[in-house]
């Protein structure tokens, strides 16, 4: 049996039923007084016009009109009240799970999402679902209440009245079914172009040095003009549907108003209802008639929540291509013993890798390099297990990579990635990153090692400094720095550096690697590197090519060899004599 649309979004209404039940219960009585002012105005007008209520008798359906309304007046807030909480509670849920549920993905499972687009589903589609499930079933609730009381009581004063008066809400019911289409279809249009305007904002902010490079602006400028007109027509679209709608039951609510002016002072002249019944139809006329129309208002944030929530649930219904096993190992007492054994995988059956067996003892330091594009970062997110390695190829001390539970193995490998990322925090927060067990002299021990302890002290506020999106106030070289400084902080047991020192200069290179000697003593140590000068630390190195391993060895053996490695040595030693001409 399919899932409605709203089948997950219900599913955290358990969390919030206590606080949502009172206020569905709030909307019992002070529905049901909604009808009482109407009923004590007609019996004043009827007794003060037939002589039988005196001013001290007005005066006393007065105060007890005034109770009334007070009373009412606390029903409704107390209504709003729970209602609203719980909504806001629901949403809350709604949205902390869409986040846990994008976390557990990994960056090729939502590599068909834009991040505007991510970011708009999270903010517009939750909050429309908000809508429905809370101030729209509120209305709904009270329009049930209200409509067939109405109708109950407007039977009972003049039943042939009545019969006439279904003529306009038989008119309102065809104009809400009638826009029912238009106004969903230009719901969706209306959400999926403010993601679409998310995206270009989103992009054009976080590439801000790109589009500064190139000069265009003016093209930036013109694309999210576009979108701006896009998203406008579908918002014209929607406005117009609301407006006519709008107007033809304001145009059948007059209508019916003439009716009963008509039929019914004629029923006063006959006899046969008295004025004040004349006026109480009315008023109870009204009290009808507005439920309706905001069952019409409502119907158009239906739509929205519709598209919210398969929007939303497009997203969640992503599976996670790495999951935690089923019965996963547990492995305190991490030694740090990293292996591959005959490795093999593929990019949408492309062959990435092949064949790769290796097996570095705790406290070992393996190299990996070759040329751009041999599978050195795939192989990478396999052994810190951020792609799903094939069963039976990867190890961590023996065990299987995919029986280890994913906190723990995320806590014991820790990865520096090729591709730095720094949030818009300060520079300490950024390399205490890992933990709040990272404290100040511990920020600042890594950062020394990481050699970029004094670029952070040249900042106006030092590890104080706020750093732009993605770290945009630092230079490349910078940014690798603090991003190895992040690594080092959290001080796992088995760490892997892939390629985080092509933006820093030869010398600052060496002045790193001369001390990441001492602090990888004793911990288990990957580094990737198209520089071989990062490798000669490694007490093994492996050569890649097409995503084998074409040579493997020591640095000085393999350079003795004359084979690739030799030629990438020899090519960067010449390279090095050019640049410090």
């Amino acid at each position: 049996m399919k899932a409605g649309p709203f089948t997950r979004a219900l599913s955290y209404f358990p969390a919030v039923r206590k606080r949502w039940l009172k206020g569905m219960l709030c909307i019992i009585p002070t529905s049901s007084l909604e009808f009482v002012l109407p009923l004590i105005v007609a019996h004043v007008v009827d007794g003060v016009r037939d002589g039988t209520m005196h001013t001290t008798g007005v005066i006393g359906w007065m105060v007890a009109a005034m109770g009334i309304t007070l009373v009412k007046g606390a029903g409704k807030f107390g209504m709003r009240w729970y209602i609203t909480g719980a909504s806001r509670e629901f949403e809350r849920n709604y949205r902390q799970d869409y986040f846990h549920h994008l976390m557990q993905l990994t960056p090729r499972d939502v590599a068909q999402l834009r991040t505007g687009d991510l970011m708009s589903r999270s903010i517009a589609d939750v909050e429309a679902v908000r809508m429905m499930l809370g101030p729209g079933l509120m209305y709904v609730s009270q329009a049930a209440i209200v409509v067939p009381s109405a109708l109950v009581i407007m039977a009972i004063i003049d039943p042939t009245l009545t019969l006439v008066m279904l003529i306009p809400f038989i008119g309102l019911a065809t104009i809400i079914r009638v826009v029912a289409g238009p106004t969903q279809h230009w719901s969706e249009a209306t959400q999926e172009r403010i993601a679409e305007l998310s995206v270009v904002a989103q992009e054009n902010f976080s590439g801000v040095r790109v589009v500064k490079a190139f000069a265009t602006e003016g093209v930036s400028a013109s694309i999210f003009r576009r979108m701006g007109r896009s998203l406008l027509e579908a918002n014209m679209r929607l406005a117009t549907i609301r407006g006519v709608s709008s107007a033809a039951i304001t145009a059948i609510k007059d209508f019916g108003a003439l009716i009963i002016l008509l039929v019914g002072g004629w029923h006063v002249v006959q006899g046969i209802l008295s004025v004040g019944d004349l006026l109480l139809f009315f008023m109870i006329l009204n009290l009808a008639l507005w439920p309706l129309i905001a069952i019409g208002w409502m119907i158009g944030m239906y739509h929205r929540a519709k598209a919210g929530a398969r929007r939303l649930d497009e997203v969640f219904d992503l599976t996670p291509s790495v999951q935690q096993s089923e019965m996963p190992v547990q492995h305190d007492a991490f030694r740090g013993e990293l292996e591959a054994r005959h490795l093999s995988f593929s990019w949408d059956e492309l062959p990435t890798i092949q064949d790769i067996t290796f097996k570095v003892p705790p406290g070992g330091t393996l190299g990996i390099t070759g040329r751009t594009g041999c599978g050195k970062t795939t192989l990478v997110q396999l052994l810190a297990r951020l792609v799903d390695p094939p069963p039976g190829t990867v190890f961590v001390d023996g065990h299987d990579i995919r029986d280890l539970p994913l906190d723990q193995l995320r806590e014991h490998v820790g990865v520096v990635p090729q591709d730095t990322f720094l949030f818009s925090e300060t520079v300490a927060q950024n390399i205490a990153f890992a933990g709040e067990h990272i404290d100040v002299d511990r920020v600042r021990e890594v950062a020394e090692l990481a050699k970029v302890h004094d670029d952070i002290m040249g900042f106006k506020n030092g590890y104080d400094e706020l750093l732009g999106e993605r770290g945009v106030t630092l230079s490349g070289g910078q940014r690798q720095r603090t991003a190895i400084a992040r690594g080092l902080a959290a001080d796992p047991p088995v760490i892997i550096l892939d390629d985080c020192l092509s933006a820093v200069d030869s010398v600052t290179e060496q002045a790193i690697l001369r001390t990441l000697r001492e602090t990888l003593a004793g911990r288990t140590a990957v580094i990737v590197s198209h520089r071989v000068s990062a490798l000669s630390l490694a007490d093994e190195v492996l050569v890649m090519d097409e995503g084998r391993i074409v040579e493997r060895g020591t640095h000085d053996n393999l350079v003795q060899r004359g084979g690739l490695y030799a030629s990438l040595a020899e090519r960067q030693r010449l390279e090095a004599e050019i640049e410090a001409l």
